[in-house]
């Protein structure tokens, strides 16, 4: 459905930009405007700029830009109603009750819908008679009722249509069962049935706090132990972290996020305090999930039992370093300090054999583990140990050269300069070698590496003609000028650039509106950007009076321009079909007075008709 303009602004003016958009990315002060990295193309500078003031947010690095509404559209993959209907639930709006078919709903929403539903009904069943299995485990494993309430917990019981027959009283079809990995259609006959069954269930939710899947539990012999949703329009492997809606403040404050493998891992550091806590969700630890946490601090600590901690940190490190479409750079600058900031370090805290940090926090508590977190080693540090030892055990001369080989592409790998520094003079030391000699090679070896492929890079900003870009920020900022210029502008085409002139006719159409309202009334992702560019930029203070009277003297000069060339055309056209000497005096002198106003607007001298001599333009005809 259609919504009002003034229901949008009081939308807009509800919703803190800063503070929605700080839930995706780390944000910090720079003058008036918040800053971060981009979430929308990879980047190590930020060059992402939220402005609260105007309740818009633009990228310098990708140039995407925008209001609240753009931002949840982008992020969350939303339509225009839908993005509207999210963020008046969160600003406590009531929207007019809409009509018909429900104008809007992609499916995806039906589907956020039904897994809001679903992750109730288990969470109550968890809590019913049917749940006592389910809860001794909890008791068991030492979860206590307020951390299992708070993460959502839930239990499906027995049966292959408990959820379907709940589902049904709710009026949500099979089809949308199935859709959401809630159910499983039958093979052999029509129907579904539930996936999951007589299992202790995680919730898992996506940075806004909305269930987009489950992983769940077995009890006995069940297998597999553990039974995950599979990927859904609302869910895909590998691009989430479990609990990282509820970690995000903690890890955003402390500047670091505490990485574990299971989901009763992460449920028991939280209940210990650790409240910066993540799961990795059964996964190798993604590109992806990297970069979601490098949004939101430049350190994380990830644990590994002392029996294999040397193998699994190393192998990690090397999916770490793998070149990705950012590559990895770092290089000195002519003061000596390093560039290319915004890298995350990763560490390793080392806990007891066998242990892992559920049962250790339930053995030492939260000071042991404390501890294990303060004496965390950088996860390079064990892929340095495994490029110096030799495969085979050799020693010598020449293991010595393929260990200097390998250290240097290892170096060459790490993104951050300060690290990589370290980790040389640590190298040279140990292989007995001069460190400017690991250090020239690995910046040769990284030179190589470097070099993006075409396709990674962020689109570039859209690029605008200099003078009607100057003519629509002044419009966009002073109300005298569009009270003198945007009557004058509808009768030229001196805005040719199609998102400077769609914002020149949302302008026209709503004369008084203030400039950032404008987004919702933009019909491409182009014009909303280059609005949002014009409404950060810093530009110099400009008399706006002396500027409306150079675009009022520009202006006429394109209308009579055009009718000049209209007149010229119509005299030819006149003569081509009764000759060439028809008479045309009128439309001649019409013709010459135009060109005269033109010549004399930029600064030239026209000629009499009759004696070739100079005339002004206001001169009389006779």
């Amino acid at each position: 459905m259609q919504y009002s303009q003034a229901l949008l602004d009081d939308i807009r003016a509800a919703v803190d930009i800063v503070d929605l958009v700080g839930r995706f990315v780390n944000l910090r002060k720079a003058g008036s405007h918040w800053k971060g990295l981009c979430p929308f193309h990879a980047e190590k500078t930020p060059s992402f700029t939220v402005n609260p003031q105007k309740n818009i947010f633009h990228c310098f690095g990708c140039g995407v830009g925008g209001d609240a509404f753009g931002f949840v559209m982008r992020q969350d993959r939303l339509s225009f109603p839908e993005a509207v209907r999210a963020l008046a639930k969160s600003a406590g709006i009531a929207l007019p009750e809409e009509r018909g078919s429900g104008a809007g709903n992609s499916g995806r929403e039906e589907l956020i819908r039904v897994m809001e539903l679903a992750g109730r009904f288990y969470a109550d069943t968890l809590w019913k008679p049917a749940g006592e299995r389910a809860r001794a485990y909890l008791e068991q494993r030492g979860i206590d009722i307020g951390i299992a309430r708070s993460f959502g917990l839930g239990y499906a019981p027995e049966g292959w249509e408990t959820l379907l027959t709940f589902m049904r009283a709710e009026k949500v079809a099979e089809e949308a069962l199935i859709a959401a990995g809630l159910a499983v259609a039958r093979e052999n006959r029509a129907g579904a049935y539930d996936r999951f069954r007589g299992r202790l269930l995680f919730p898992i939710r996506d940075l806004q706090s909305r269930v987009v899947a489950f992983g769940g539990r077995g009890f006995g012999d069940e297998q597999p132990k553990y039974l995950n949703s599979p990927e859904t329009p609302l869910y895909t492997k590998g691009n989430l972290l479990y609990a990282a809606d509820l970690a995000r403040t903690t890890i955003q404050s402390e500047n670091r996020a505490l990485l574990v493998e299971g989901y009763v891992d992460c449920i028991m550091a939280h209940q210990h305090g650790f409240t910066g806590t993540v799961a990795a969700l059964g996964t190798a630890f993604t590109p992806a999930q990297l970069a979601l946490l490098r949004r939101y601090c430049d350190e994380v600590v990830t644990f590994f039992d002392a029996d294999a901690a040397g193998q699994k940190a190393a192998a990690r490190a090397e999916e770490l370093l793998e070149p990705t479409g950012r590559g990895m750079a770092w290089a000195v600058n002519r003061s000596g300090a390093f560039e290319g900031a915004g890298t995350l370090r990763v560490k390793v805290a080392l806990l007891p054999a066998g242990h892992d940090p559920d049962t250790f926090l339930r053995s030492a508590g939260r000071a042991g583990f404390m501890e294990r977190i303060a004496a965390a080693r950088s996860i390079l540090s064990y892929a340095l140990d495994r490029a110096l030892a030799d495969p085979d055990g050799a020693t010598g001369p020449r293991a010595r050269t393929t260990a200097f080989a390998r250290v240097a592409l290892l170096l060459a790998k790490v993104a951050d300069g300060d690290e990589a520094a370290a980790l040389s003079r640590e190298a040279a030391t140990k292989l007995g070698v001069d460190p400017t000699q690991l250090w020239i090679e690995a910046q040769r070896l990284q030179s190589s590496l470097r070099t993006p492929p075409a396709q990674s890079q962020p689109a570039a900003p859209v690029s605008t003609p200099p003078v009607e870009r100057d003519l629509v920020a002044l419009l966009l900022h002073s109300s005298e000028a569009r009270a003198a210029l945007l009557g004058p502008l509808g009768e030229t085409d001196e805005v040719g650039h199609a998102s400077l002139r769609a914002i020149v006719e949302a302008l026209r159409r709503r004369p008084d509106a203030p400039a950032e309202s404008l987004m919702t009334d933009l019909p491409t992702d182009e014009a909303r950007s280059v609005l949002s560019s014009l409404l950060v930029e810093d530009r110099e203070s400009v008399d706006a009076r002396v500027s409306i009277g150079q675009f009022q003297r520009r202006l006429e000069r394109s209308q009579r321009l055009r009718r000049a060339r209209e007149l010229s055309q119509a005299i030819a056209e006149t003569q081509a079909k009764t000759g060439v000497a028809a008479p045309m005096d009128a439309e001649l002198r019409t013709l010459h007075k135009e060109s005269a106003v033109v010549y004399e607007i930029t600064g030239g001298v026209a000629q009499s008709l009759e004696h070739g001599t100079p005339t002004s333009s206001r001169s009389s005809d006779e």
